[in-house]
């Protein structure tokens, strides 16, 4: 292997511009090739991290961005429906006195109605009472009347058949004239 490097034909670089002329080995070249080569890596690594870094900054601030927005969002929410819902308690309140007000006023005259309503009820048990005693004694008249009118037919019969006898006993003593 040593002999192969010894052996190593030189090769020619010209850079006609600035009139240059260098005779390197293949070794060289190779040595070149390396340094290049790692150089080139070193860059590349370098240039890979910084955009690594570029793109997690980036999506970093992104995500940032959108937890913030959300946060904000969320918060710019809540303070909107805490300052709508006192919006609406107020405009409900000033809308609704008057109905409330009404409402009130109805209140008192179904009171003042639920007081009529029981002494009127009260009367109504008390007239109940009173019919139902007034039948009771129409019942009582009634019952008293048939009694007494069955009593004064029985009666009228008597007098009747009292009547018939005495007619007939005055016929008999001819002191009436007798029918014809």
């Amino acid at each position: 292997m040593n002999n192969q490097r010894k052996i190593q034909k030189p090769a020619t670089i010209s850079w006609e511009k600035e009139e240059l002329l260098l005779a390197l080995t293949q070794r060289d070249l190779q040595a070149i090739a390396d340094l290049l080569e790692r150089i080139l890596e070193q860059k590349l690594e370098e240039k890979l991290e910084e955009k690594l870094e570029e793109k997690l900054d980036k999506k970093l601030d992104e995500k940032l961005d959108k937890m913030l927005d959300e946060k904000l969002g969320q918060k710019l929410d809540e303070k909107l429906d805490e300052k709508l819902d006192k919006m609406l308690d107020e405009k409900f309140k000033t809308e609704l006195a008057p109905i409330y007000e009404r409402l009130d006023r109805i209140d008192t005259r179904l009171e003042h109605m639920d007081e009529r309503l029981d002494r009127a009820d009260d009367n109504f048990r008390y007239l109940d009472i009173k019919l139902h005693k007034t039948n009771e004694k129409l019942e009582n008249l009634d019952i008293s009347f048939r009694f007494f009118a069955q009593n004064t037919k029985k009666d009228i019969a008597k007098l009747q058949d009292g009547m018939d006898t005495v007619t007939e006993i005055l016929h008999m003593n001819q002191l009436i004239p007798t029918r014809s």
